[in-house]
């Protein structure tokens, strides 16, 4: 079964590969800071961020996400903890998302690219064993973004009788969280945070 995904993943990398060299149009090296002042929308809301598909939405109210104790890829725990003074980006994938084999290349290069500015945390919520993960990890190149395992569901869950904190709504999905460590909203599908709406975005949120 692993290698029946991993093969599949394999297949879909080289055709993500040929999208990404000619789609993307973005220097990470011409990023520039995120230390503008905070935007808004006229009707004072968070600025509009997504895709054609998938919109930034706001939580109706801004609950605190509590610190949770997840594991990393060798099996220790791994505290989770917002509320750093600093946005925390917090991305949950599987191995057997298709979207994700875009969104988390994605999500490393901007953590390479602002990383010391926004934090980031990729949250597996694989039920295979780790090893699977960090397979899957290889393969795709990631190297740098902060992993964290959640096959028990601690942080996030699809199931609405599920305690944890953060509704599943589909893969991928991101939840953005302030400095001070309240839940501001969210973004299914596929999100480029190297965008110029994006920044936008994080910015407004920068001193929430």
């Amino acid at each position: 079964m692993a290698d029946n995904v991993l093969s599949k993943v394999a297949l879909s990398r080289r055709s993500w590969t040929r999208r990404s060299a000619r789609d993307s149009h973005t220097d990470v090296a011409t990023v520039p800071v995120l230390s503008v002042g905070g935007y808004a929308r006229a009707d004072g809301g968070p600025p509009a961020f997504g895709s054609a598909s998938h919109q930034f939405t706001p939580a109706s109210s801004l609950e605190t996400l509590p610190p949770v104790s997840l594991s990393n890829l060798d099996g220790d725990p791994a505290p989770l903890a917002a509320g750093q003074g600093k946005v925390l980006l917090v991305n949950i994938w599987a191995t057997w998302c298709q979207s994700c084999l875009t969104d988390l290349p994605l999500l490393e290069r901007f953590h390479e690219a602002v990383g010391d500015r926004v934090d980031v945390a990729a949250i597996s919520i694989d039920k295979a064993d780790q090893g699977l993960v960090r397979r899957y990890l290889k393969m795709i190149s990631i190297h740098s973004v902060p992993i964290y395992l959640d096959p028990d569901e601690r942080l996030a869950s699809s199931s609405s009788e599920s305690p944890a904190p953060l509704p599943i709504f589909g893969l991928p999905i991101t939840y953005l969280i302030t400095p001070s460590g309240r839940i501001a909203g969210y973004v299914s599908g596929i999100s480029d945070w190297l965008t110029q709406d994006a920044r936008k975005l994080l910015a407004y949120y920068a001193s929430a």
